[in-house]
């Protein structure tokens, strides 16, 4: 038997609890850490109750739960034939459950899934997704965070090279004091386009943080794909711009070769660092605080790593095309990307030990186009 299903917020799970249990008559099917969900006979519903993903009272999603894992494939080829764009989950772990589903938004952006229940599973306290949606055509909304994941990396190795430049012409006898011009500027740029950007597309910017949200389940894998490629071809653009702004040619490759093992050292270290403040914040729901943790870890991380702390794969290509005070030579970028990478992962690895009981959710900053639960 096929039944809707109704995701509510709730401020307090033992309040609504309660409410509903009187007002259907019945007790919860299911009752786990800030979830529970009613099998209401009559009429035939699935009301679920989440406690702590949104304001209370408030919309989480909809859906129409079914009896088979056929039933969800015919509903995927009928809403596909009709035009929608879909996605896809198997055997993903969600609500305490494993669920094949299918996702489609509706005209206002509300979203529907068409599940089935495979089995149960216990999960971490307040952990109610294991994966968001992976398949089906780039939509709209895919296409907004995208671009603004492109502007926001454009903007950032603008702000990189382009700060970099002004120092060396600043001050070109004091080193010192361009690294304190450019560390500055940098750190005080990424606090801003986090805050702006944030909400549309989580304010990645950068290569690993998009791969540690995929690990952890904030973003699919084409999102993620999609993310990485316009973040290179965005800093690209930005270290382009910033070189013509200052009157140089639009692409004038580094000579400046940054290596060996310290520095190296010091690159892992830098992204190690920056994934671990990003988790520690966000993961324990201090997200309003991302921008300024990580624009003020940049800006230390400038000074106390050898590298100077690009931590960011992209930029580090875009910075191979300007031969200044930021630059880094051709030759010295795939170590600097593998120890960027390492330290990420490290660091990953790491997170569900120091946060064990948070849930994870979208990096840096939760934004309006995400999966909701």
């Amino acid at each position: 038997m096929s039944r809707v299903q109704l995701a509510l917020n709730v401020s307090n799970l033992d309040d609504a609890i309660a409410f509903y249990s009187k007002l259907f008559g019945t007790e919860p099917a299911k009752v786990r850490p800030g979830y529970a969900n009613f099998a209401v006979v009559e009429p035939p519903l699935k009301l679920v109750l989440i406690e702590g993903h949104g304001e209370g009272g408030t919309l989480n999603h909809l859906g129409v739960e079914v009896e088979s894992t056929d039933e969800v494939g015919a509903a995927q080829a009928r809403l596909s034939d009709e035009g929608l764009a879909t996605a896809t989950e198997d055997e993903v772990a969600c609500c305490y459950a494993v669920q094949d589903k299918v996702w489609v938004d509706g005209p206002d952006r509300e979203p529907w899934e068409i599940y089935t229940v495979l089995s149960d599973v216990e999960m971490a306290p307040g952990e109610l997704r294991a994966a968001a949606p992976q398949e089906g055509a780039p939509g709209e909304d895919s296409m907004c965070c995208a671009t603004a994941e492109f502007v926001g990396t454009a903007l950032l190795a603008a702000i990189v090279v382009g700060s970099g430049i002004y120092a060396q012409r600043l001050s070109p006898h004091d080193i010192g004091l361009q690294l304190l011009e450019n560390s500055i500027a940098t750190g005080a740029g990424l606090v801003a386009l986090i805050l702006a950007l944030g909400p549309v597309s989580g304010a990645h910017f950068n290569p690993v943080v998009t791969m540690a949200d995929r690990n952890l389940g904030g973003t699919g894998t084409r999102d993620a794909g999609l993310y990485i490629v316009v973040q290179v071809a965005g800093a690209c653009v930005g270290a382009m711009v910033a070189n013509l702004m200052f009157d140089l040619p639009a692409v004038d490759v580094s000579t400046h070769v940054r290596s060996g093992s310290g520095v190296w050292l010091g690159e892992a270290v830098a992204a190690f660092g920056l994934l671990i403040v990003i988790l520690g914040v966000v993961r324990a729901g201090r997200a309003s605080a991302a921008a300024f943790a990580v624009g003020g870890y940049i800006a230390a991380a400038y000074w106390f790593t050898s590298s100077t702390s690009f931590a960011n794969p992209a930029v580090t290509i875009g910075r191979m095309l300007s031969d200044t005070f930021a630059g880094i030579a051709p030759e010295s970028v795939p170590m600097f990307i593998v120890m960027q990478v390492m330290g990420a992962l490290v660091a990953v690895a790491l997170g569900p030990f120091l946060f064990p009981d948070i849930p994870a959710t979208d990096l840096l900053v939760p934004h309006e186009s995400s999966e909701t639960t």
